[in-house]
């Protein structure tokens, strides 16, 4: 967070740098990921549309661009207008057209990956078989919208973690993949995947919805008749500044990232965002990796932002969208059935909440040990990823699911904290063994 202060007082100094712009042989891709699925988690994949609409407006063929996302909210039967899928309130439908280079169970962790390094071989047969063919002059903008805890990013049915990620980048920087990077990423504990971690000389400018140790927070959560949020407070940030740029002249012409890091910083509520990897690159325009020079993308029929009155926690839009149903509902049938769901839902999340409790109760060596397992994010290194990367897959398998339980999510720092402060995998494992009864292993759905 200090280097994203210092940056915004550099600015001046920085700016006397001519800006790049893109030319000769520079070809732009992206990259766009939701990790999310279920109509609950509507946000997250409708993030991802408006981003495919972004970049396919401002210029960028399809063949340049890779969409992975669930693909289970416009037919959803949830979904109270059919084939529509909308990020912000009378918003237009962003799902035509949309690619689906990759959905369902085809989301997950090594396909990404894969993707990202270019393995085409090991991605035959897989949904479209799509993956980045970029070179060494290439801009390539990479965006994530899901859920995340400390050191990890969820997928549908697995986790990813910094490690796996920083392994994939380095290896795009060794294969001359790129000239420059640009990776935004809409996770809770979003700066954990970055911060400490991240080399500065591997031309890769990273933003976040948050820093290693905050939630990151959804937004349009009040409309009527639609018990969902519409969008991450950070994705329609930075879009709708795209939106809104691309309906007024000069618009991104003269737009930097670091610009619109700097504006989208002060409209979002609660969010911290942060900026990570090598600054410089965030002085280069918005354009050089969205494209949308001379116009191309332009946008004629700009809808208003609306001032949402909701920004709510992605660890609680469940809860939150539960609540509104409850309030909302008239037959005091319906209504009862809801609140039951409700006190199981809290119920559910209790339970979680006691038994991380008597798991570091029991693993710690020392009240004081206990005290900061609980109650800090420890500073990740790479050193401790095996045994958090063992800990967490362990208990997901034997304790908790935590894709079918996300609540979870919000008590995996605890884990980390234990491999930090250099705990055994192996003593832990058996505490696991000893608190996770089947009640637990039967918890689903306590999101």
């Amino acid at each position: 967070m200090i280097w994203s202060v210092l940056a915004i007082f550099l600015v001046p100094l920085v700016l006397a740098v001519p800006l790049d712009t893109v030319g000769g042989n520079t070809t732009r891709w992206a990259v766009l990921l939701s990790g999310s699925r279920g109509f609950t988690d509507y946000a997250m994949q409708a993030d991802i549309c408006h981003a495919y609409q972004i970049f396919h407006r401002h210029g960028i063929p399809d063949s340049n661009i890779i969409v992975m996302m669930y693909d289970d909210l416009a037919d959803n039967r949830m979904n109270p207008k059919k084939g529509v899928v909308i990020n912000k309130p009378n918003g237009p439908n962003l799902y035509p057209g949309v690619l689906k280079d990759y959905t369902r169970g085809e989301v997950k962790p090594e396909n990404f990956l894969n993707v990202l390094t270019g393995d085409s071989e090991l991605m035959k047969g897989v949904g479209s078989g799509k993956v980045l063919r970029s070179g060494p002059n290439d801009h390539v903008f990479v965006y994530f919208s899901g859920h995340g805890s400390t050191g990890s990013i969820k997928f549908p049915y697995h986790m990813l973690y910094v490690d796996q990620l920083l392994v994939a980048l380095k290896r795009m920087h060794h294969k001359k993949m790129y000239k420059k990077l640009v990776f935004y990423m809409d996770a809770c504990h979003s700066g954990s995947m970055f911060a400490n971690i991240l080399p500065e000389d591997i031309n890769l400018f990273a933003t976040t919805s948050a820093d290693p140790n905050n939630y990151a927070y959804s937004t349009y959560c009040d409309i009527p008749g639609m018990f969902v949020c519409l969008a991450g407070e950070f994705g329609s940030a930075w879009m709708e500044d795209v939106d809104y740029e691309d309906h007024v002249k000069p618009g991104l012409r003269t737009e930097t990232l670091e610009k619109q890091f700097t504006k989208i910083s002060k409209t979002m509520k609660k969010s911290r965002p942060c900026e990570y990897g090598d600054l410089s690159l965030g002085f280069d325009h918005v354009t050089d990796f969205l494209g949308g020079i001379n116009n191309t993308g332009y946008l004629d029929d700009y809808t208003p932002r609306v001032n949402s009155k909701a920004s709510i926690s992605q660890r609680d839009v469940a809860l939150a969208m539960l609540n509104r149903r409850i309030d909302e509902a008239l037959n005091i049938e319906v209504k009862m059935k809801l609140e039951r769901k409700r006190l199981d839902l809290i119920s559910g999340r209790d339970d979680i909440d006691n038994l991380f409790s008597r798991i570091v109760t029991n693993a710690s060596r020392s009240v004081d040990d206990q005290k900061v397992i609980e109650s800090t994010h420890q500073p990740l290194n790479l050193e401790m990823m095996p045994c958090y990367r063992t800990l967490v897959d362990n208990f997901s398998e034997s304790c908790v699911n935590i894709h079918e339980n996300l609540y979870t999510l919000a008590h995996l720092h605890k884990l980390a904290n234990l491999c930090v402060l250099h705990y055994s995998a192996t003593d832990i494992l058996q505490v696991f063994s000893r608190e996770c009864t089947d009640h637990y292993r039967g918890l689903v759905n306590v999101n």
